[in-house]
């Protein structure tokens, strides 16, 4: 059976903030807004203003920082407490997963409206869970994906480029995950197969940011629109995410996640930690020298790290990589997707590889 879900309506463009509170009414009267103090500050009277021109009630909630279970049972609670009746997720990742999370728990009608494009989860079901902490915790699911995704990109460039560059790595990584959880016959984030829809456009979403990922990166640096950032936008945001939902993850995420469990990597980024992941998937598979190598010419030109000595884990070994290892490999892991048998070894080997080839790498070019 292929299966393949859709957000119901995706919007995109320069200034759409100011429009918002036109594009939401079909969802309630009294939306929760999910934000943290940055986002608020910045951007929270514009929201609220757009919001109150259309008749609307706009309630903040004061998110802290980390899509976490007392988070979340304090923006449900605080929901249910002032007569919310939809909520909006307004910032980035993790305030955006806290707001599905409330629809998880109330039923509600969940609107997506990130201030960056540092990943491809706005458009998705999943909601990714972390202790308070910071500890990945694993994801929970929504019924369906979001009702409304509204992007604008005028806020996307005004984010650090770094922000932008992660969700490049994320968008990147599509085609690759994709074409092993093809070919492996495993299922998607649907409990089914991929439609060729969701293949196509995990492999286009690749195509898109290779052609104007450098670009991109360069106009967002001076805080410009450009065809190019709104082209990389929508790859990072909706390409990626109906392209990894409906095909599957494999081994660049499954390893990505858990290093962001280690200490010297605690505030690493997603899009960069699944880039590292990607470059161990590629030793996996057995992927030739020149070709790694032309995607580290990419990474190069955008300021990815490609490694964990790059990410600032510059002494990492087996003995540290171990434990991780053993919990990607664990039976229940999407490293599974891959097309090969995966143990904790093979998994250790690869990330060890994997820098080795990013050291000579970057040894011939200095």
């Amino acid at each position: 059976m292929i299966i393949m879900g859709f957000p119901q309506f995706y919007q995109q463009g320069e200034g759409l903030l100011s429009n918002i509170g036109q594009l939401v009414t079909a969802h309630g009267r009294k939306p929760l807004i999910v934000a943290d103090a940055f986002v608020r500050t910045t951007y929270g009277e514009a929201l609220a203003g757009s919001l109150k021109s259309a008749g609307l009630e706009p309630v903040f909630f004061a998110f802290a920082g980390e899509c976490s279970p007392g988070a979340i049972e304090s923006a449900v609670r605080h929901a249910r407490d002032t007569g919310c009746d939809f909520v909006i997720g307004f910032g980035g990742g993790k305030a955006i997963d806290t707001a599905k999370a409330v629809k998880i728990e109330i039923g509600f009608p969940v609107v997506v409206v990130p201030t960056i494009a540092s990943n491809d989860s706005p458009t998705s079901r999943l909601a990714i869970t972390y202790e308070d902490d910071g500890r990945f915790i694993g994801p929970r699911f929504m019924t369906a994906n979001p009702e409304a995704i509204l992007v604008d990109t005028g806020i996307i460039v005004q984010a650090p480029v770094r922000f932008f560059v992660a969700g490049i790595a994320d968008a990147l990584v599509t085609k690759f995950e994709a074409e092993q959880c093809a070919a492996s016959g495993r299922d998607n984030f649907f409990s089914g197969r991929p439609t060729e829809a969701a293949i196509c456009l995990a492999g286009h979403c690749y195509d898109v940011v290779r052609k104007y990922g450098v670009q991109a990166v360069a106009d967002v640096r001076q805080k410009t629109v450009t065809d190019a950032v709104e082209k990389v936008v929508e790859a990072n945001t909706l390409l990626s995410g109906l392209g990894f939902e409906g095909c599957g993850v494999a081994a660049a995420h499954a390893i990505g996640l858990a290093l962001g469990d280690l200490e010297s990597l605690r505030g690493i980024l997603h899009g960069e930690e699944v880039a590292i992941g990607l470059i161990a998937q590629l030793v996996m598979e057995g992927r030739d020298t020149a070709f790694i190598h032309d995607i580290l010419d990419f990474y190069a030109a955008i300021g990815l790290p490609a490694s964990l000595a790059q990410a600032g884990a510059e002494n990492v070994g087996e003995s540290e990589l171990r434990p991780l290892a053993e919990f990607i490999a664990r039976p229940q892991s999407r490293i599974h997707n891959m097309t090969m048998p995966v143990s904790a070894d093979l998994v250790v080997s690869s990330i060890m590889r994997a820098s080795g080839i990013v050291a000579d790498y970057r040894a011939g070019k200095s």
